[in-house]
């Protein structure tokens, strides 16, 4: 098998407009300090987008949150499963389900090469 090289899959960066339009909207609400606290969900907003990814490296595939992040080892590893809404899971040996962000159905190539070989065939739903 060949190396893997470190590869993020993220939000396109298409999505912090989303999160500016929420903040421009905001302002017209905000009329006093205390209501100046309705810039905390765009700011909330702009974290889920820069934090939330999938990485793929010679250890496996990591799962990346807000507030932390999971690793299933390419060893561990038994096969994706993918969901009618078009999430995609890793699915360890013992059975657990770990939701990849940012990887859906549809758009599955970038992550297929960033596992340069490792990644087993796709199971379909039951």
């Amino acid at each position: 098998m060949t190396a893997i090289q470190r590869t993020v899959l993220k939000h396109p960066a298409s999505a912090y407009l989303i999160v500016a339009f929420v903040a421009l909207c905001a302002t017209a609400v905000v009329r006093s300090p205390v209501q100046a606290l309705i810039y905390l969900v765009p700011a909330a907003g702009a974290l889920y987008v820069a934090r939330t990814a999938t990485v793929v490296d010679e250890q496996g595939l990591h799962a990346r949150a807000v507030f932390g992040s999971q690793l299933i080892g390419w060893d561990e590893l038994r096969g994706l499963r993918l969901d009618r809404s078009g999430a995609v899971y890793a699915v360890d040996r013992a059975g657990t389900q770990l939701r990849l962000p940012c990887v859906r159905s549809t758009k599955l190539q970038p992550l297929i090469t960033a596992g340069a070989g490792r990644l087993p065939e796709l199971s379909t739903p039951p």
